[in-house]
């Protein structure tokens, strides 16, 4: 049986966190970089909104998210909240849901006489301790969690609300009596870190307490860049805060972003064979080479920025 930590109002609280983090995606804070932002197309550059175009179907709408519960980001702007209300079905990275949240639980925590003490030793186990104090999180929640769930817990700021973007419309879509999917399962979410090797997990943890004090102004620049609907300026603050080990963030990238987009492509092509889809996802998805834009011209789509 997994072992939960026994004070309940924080594993509740450390839930909601990785429940917005699941259904986007994840921030790992690291030692700024200053290498050179990776080049995307000149026309990818701009716009959060954008119709898919390519079948006999109404055009669809691809819109990017920021994961983030910050009041200032939780609602649509009207052109965005325009092509939402007269979608005919909504579809999102993993809708969140009673048995994801629970099987997340289960995850998250060994399930044997393993504690994160005896995998990271007392040094970095004191200092992760100290930084979960910091987003109201006590030594009991951590004692029996897995690396990858401290460290992912640790890669958002605090949670206000609990409310984010992506949570807020599956909200609205289901008050609208929208088709709602998921691009992803909550199950395959957890599995891109559950299965990293241990060696990895606790290198992650170390970087991401190392680099902690960094989070609120990466935080705030991604904010500052994504209300600027500037999808350049986000790839540029994804590579200034890139962890430092390349083989690791090589490995990330590749399960968190390559791979995914290209099931996602695959996954969202009934949706736009229906038309008049509206599909959410992390706006980090959008750009890039490998981004979901440029997947869906090399699949024969047409893609135009709306806003």
């Amino acid at each position: 049986m997994t072992v939960l930590p026994r004070n309940r109002g924080a594993a509740a609280a450390l839930l909601r966190v990785l429940a917005a983090l699941f259904a986007m995606g994840v921030l790992i804070p690291a030692q700024p970089s200053h290498a050179a932002p990776a080049a995307t197309q000149r026309s990818y550059d701009k716009g959060l909104l954008w119709k898919i175009e390519g079948t006999t179907a109404k055009p669809s709408y691809l819109f990017g998210t920021i994961h983030s519960d910050d009041a200032r980001l939780n609602t649509l702007p009207p052109p965005d909240k325009y092509h939402f209300d007269r979608s005919a079905s909504f579809t999102m990275e993993a809708l969140v849901n009673g048995p994801g949240l629970v099987a997340m639980a289960e995850a998250m925590f060994f399930n044997n006489d393993t504690t994160l003490q005896d995998v990271l030793g007392p040094e970095l186990y004191q200092r992760t301790v100290k930084s979960m104090a910091t987003h109201g999180l006590p030594e009991a929640s951590a004692l029996k969690m897995k690396p990858w769930a401290a460290m992912v817990g640790l890669s958002q700021p605090p949670t206000t609300s609990g409310v984010y973007l992506d949570l807020a419309l599956q909200l609205e879509a289901a008050r609208q009596s929208k088709l709602s999917y998921g691009l992803e399962s909550m199950a395959e979410q957890i599995e891109l870190f559950d299965t990293l090797p241990l060696d990895d997990q606790v290198a992650l943890l170390r970087e991401t307490v190392a680099n902690h004090n960094n989070l609120p102004r990466q935080i705030e620049e991604l904010i500052q860049a994504y209300t600027k609907r500037d999808l350049a300026g986000l790839a540029a603050i994804e590579q200034k805060y890139k962890i430092s080990d390349a083989r690791l963030y090589h490995t990330l990238m590749e399960r968190l972003i390559v791979k995914r987009n290209q099931q996602m492509l695959e996954r969202m092509r009934p949706r736009l064979h229906e038309g008049n889809a509206f599909i959410a996802v992390g706006a980090l998805h959008l750009i890039g080479g490998d981004g979901l834009l440029a997947l869906l011209e090399n699949a024969g789509y047409r893609v135009s920025a709306v806003y």
